[in-house]
């Protein structure tokens, strides 16, 4: 049977789940339908961090999905919004797909492996952190098959998968929801442009 840690840890992953809507949305009804989705969600869980920090209000479905280190600071999903209004302000729709969706999967198939798999823990010396080389290769694979899948371009989905599994691996302290979709983007993009110049 599951521990609890891995189904609270299901649970909180489950909601990044919600990216997929995103690219639905964007995909069906365009870009400025989908950021004006995001700028409510956006505003909706600020309003609800807010209680949450400021006044000590426990909401209960939502208490659980925080981690401790989140107690006194802003979830995830708030960064999350913003590195997807990013991605979409700024980058083509297929690199913005790519960004998002790597987001959400290569950081689930980093936490789930490296979490209940991962036994080398190689960036200890190098990072200071406990992520494993089990977890970031199984992020790496993901980023790159979602990149073959959406952009479909060899080159473009591995340095996108590169980047984001780097800032995953590498990043502590800054949340992983915003800096993974912006650096996969943006180095997504310029090499994108780079080939488009060749």
């Amino acid at each position: 049977m599951p521990s609890r840690e891995f189904i609270l840890e299901l649970l909180r992953k489950s909601v990044h789940l919600v990216s997929i809507l995103i690219v639905l949305i964007y995909e069906f009804f365009g870009k400025e339908a989908v950021l004006w989705v995001l700028m409510l969600f956006l505003v909706t869980v600020l309003a609800l961090d807010y209680l949450r920090i400021e006044h000590n209000i426990r909401i209960p479905l939502f208490y659980i999905m925080y981690r401790k280190t989140e107690a006194d600071r802003f979830g995830g999903h708030i960064f999350f919004a913003l590195g997807a209004i990013s991605v979409i302000s700024l980058f083509s729709r297929e690199i913005a797909y790519a960004a998002i969706l790597m987001t959400t999967f290569g950081d689930l198939s980093a936490a789930l492996i490296g979490k209940f798999y991962g036994k080398r823990r190689v960036f200890q010396k190098i990072f200071k952190n406990d992520k494993s080389i089990e977890g970031s290769a199984s992020e790496f694979i993901i980023d790159f098959l979602i990149g073959m899948l959406i952009v479909g371009n060899l080159i473009v989905s591995l340095v996108m998968a590169f980047f984001a599994t780097l800032m995953e691996t590498a990043v502590n302290k800054i949340d992983d929801n915003l800096i993974v979709p912006v650096f996969s983007g943006f180095f997504g993009q310029v090499t994108l442009a780079l080939l488009a110049c060749l």
